[in-house]
């Protein structure tokens, strides 16, 4: 008998749109019905952000790992991306 096991690492990124994208499809629709935009009961002034909080509350394993940010349009408002990694 055989048995193995392995360990990958996921990676997710909060889009600004609302929505995630992943190297996993699964985790993907997973973090889009977990952690959506109306899923948040509050006003944030970054929805990225607020959605990768909420993708760690629900899934304590996660962590965020990467914020960028960067001046995308000509009016200096500050688009950021957050990541969450499993």
């Amino acid at each position: 008998m055989s048995v193995k096991i392995e360990w990958q690492t996921f990676e997710a990124e909060a889009q600004s749109d609302g929505t995630w994208s992943s190297n996993s499809p699964a985790l993907a629709e997973l973090l889009n019905a977990i952690a959506s935009p109306d899923k948040i009961k509050e006003p944030v002034p970054d929805i990225e952000h607020a959605m990768a909080h909420l993708a760690i509350k629900g899934l304590p394993y996660f962590k965020m790992t990467e914020t960028t940010s960067g001046n995308t349009r000509v009016n200096n408002s500050i688009k950021k991306s957050s990541r969450t990694i499993c």
